[in-house]
């Protein structure tokens, strides 16, 4: 009996010790959590708290929540107050971490003035009006579970255009958001923070000829491009092109100074030997059955720390149509300096039959996070069959670890029109929960996750869980979205 007590004793000591409760409170009447968002600088999360507002109709600039305090947490549960008691909509950070960007007022909409924060402080604001014609979208969001996506709109983010002194937006030569990247000039768009003067300067950008013409696959659509915010100082703009052959496409990143002087041209270019490239929905650009943008073959991973970058995407191995029809085989990554010389390139099947039966690049959702000081990328299907491949890649030599696939339900009946969490995909053995695709990646990683989603029980209402991946461990979110919330780190 003593030998029994003491296995049971040392396996809860083992389980507990794998786990961190960050926070766990109760629900609030006009006082509950309404959104929350990791800071990989920081290696804090935040969560904001407010109330639900008035729903009358749902359209694209309704605004869910109304955001009155925010909170942050270290990896011990140790919390600080980021704010209190104000009205705000929409908080958004910069990349830096230090600032952040809302809608603020009485009446709470996205037309209402966007104030800005630094160091939690209010700074200044801006109307909607001096942002009309203004397209930050370009810039992408920096989404709730600390992914970049650019195609798609969000509701409860700003675009990540702005940074601890300036936001950024495009115009063509006529001074409109609609920017044709073939025929218009492009403008750089300057709005300074906290002195409210504004710029407006020409943009020197790609040429042409190295995206377009007879030695390249082309875009159903107009040549596009994307930007994405480095610092304080400065900013990329990015394009693409795809060879003829199919077989070698390259990444053009120019970096240019706040003032839109160009400071430097990257080139990362990829080749494969034995194996062709083809488009998905890796976050970036655009590609359903009937048109697309080459921007969708691949996307990148810049490293915060020595500005390395992780290039990933899939491929199949016979030439075929790089957006439907095709047969993917695997996925790849490839990684360069920040001077563009490559260090290694990771080229990889996928030797699993629901991966390969799909031949649609919408049907692919790719994402590369960093985990655990590795890489981990992953593929999350919704199509006849749910599920998510993953892989775990070590980042110095781009060897796999381990690779698996997770299989899941999308219960369309979890679906909640405004909710803290709302996730739609289940499982068998996890009854009455609710999670995003790449939380059953986390229980296959993690079994200290697993085991205590287990214990939860399954009788009452429905439990809805949310995942982040850093490099402290696999951040979990947990509500009922009526009676309390709740965040956990587990560790390996």
């Amino acid at each position: 009996m003593k030998r029994l007590l003491l296995s049971i004793s040392l396996f809860s000591s083992v389980f507990l010790s794998a786990q961190t409760v960050i926070v766990e409170e109760k629900y609030e009447k006009k006082n509950e959590p309404v959104s929350y968002r990791y800071l990989p600088n920081s290696k804090r999360f935040v969560i904001f708290k407010g109330e639900t507002l008035p729903l009358f109709a749902v359209t694209s600039e309704t605004i869910f929540f109304m955001t009155k305090s925010a909170y942050s947490f270290d990896e011990s549960g140790t919390r600080s107050s980021l704010f209190e008691n104000e009205k705000l909509a929409n908080c958004t950070f910069s990349l830096t971490e230090n600032s952040f960007k809302a809608f603020g007022g009485d009446k709470l909409s996205v037309k209402a003035d966007r104030k800005y924060y630094l160091n939690n402080v209010y700074t200044n604001s801006f109307t909607n009006d001096e942002f009309k014609n203004i397209n930050s979208d370009y810039f992408g969001v920096i989404n709730t579970d600390n992914r970049f996506f650019f195609n798609g709109y969000s509701n409860i983010l700003f675009f990540n255009s702005f940074n601890d002194s300036y936001d950024l937006g495009f115009t063509n030569q006529k001074g409109k958001d609609k920017i044709n990247f073939e025929k218009d000039e492009v403008f750089l768009e300057v709005f300074d923070i906290k002195s409210k003067h504004k710029d407006r300067i020409k943009l020197e950008t790609t040429k042409l000829d190295l995206l377009k013409g007879k030695s390249f696959i082309e875009s159903t659509e107009e040549v596009t491009f994307t930007s994405k915010l480095r610092n304080n100082d400065n900013f990329d703009l990015v394009t693409k092109s795809i060879s003829i052959e199919q077989n070698e496409t390259t990444v053009y990143k120019s970096t240019y100074d706040i003032k839109g002087k160009k400071i430097k041209d990257v080139a990362l270019k990829l080749n494969l030997k034995d194996g062709f490239f083809i488009l998905s929905s890796c976050g970036v650009g655009y590609a359903d059955l009937f048109k697309y943008n080459i921007q969708a073959v691949n996307n990148y991973y810049e490293d915060p720390v020595n500005d390395d970058i992780y290039v990933y995407g899939i491929y199949s191995k016979k030439k075929s149509k790089i957006f439907k029809g095709f047969k993917a085989v695997g996925f790849y990554i490839f990684k360069f300096d920040k001077d563009g010389n490559k260090i290694w390139e990771s080229i990889n099947p996928i030797k699993d039959s629901y991966f390969e039966d799909l031949s649609y690049s919408m049907s692919f959702r790719l994402d590369l996070f960093e985990y655990n000081g590795k890489l981990l990328f992953t593929n999350s299907v919704n199509d006849a069959t749910e599920f998510s491949n993953y892989a775990i890649v070590d980042k110095s030599t781009g060897n796999v670890l381990k690779m698996n696939r997770v299989n899941y339900n999308n219960t369309t009946g979890f679906t909640r029109t405004r909710a803290f969490i709302n996730n739609t995909y289940d499982r068998g053995d996890l009854k009455n929960k609710a999670f995003s695709p790449v939380s059953f990646v986390a229980m296959d990683l993690n079994s200290s996750m697993y085991s205590y989603l287990k214990t939860i029980p399954s009788k009452g209402n429905a439990v809805y869980f949310e995942t982040v991946f850093s490099n402290q461990g696999i951040w979990l979110v947990e509500t009922d979205n009526k009676e309390y919330y709740k965040v956990l780190l587990f560790k390996e």
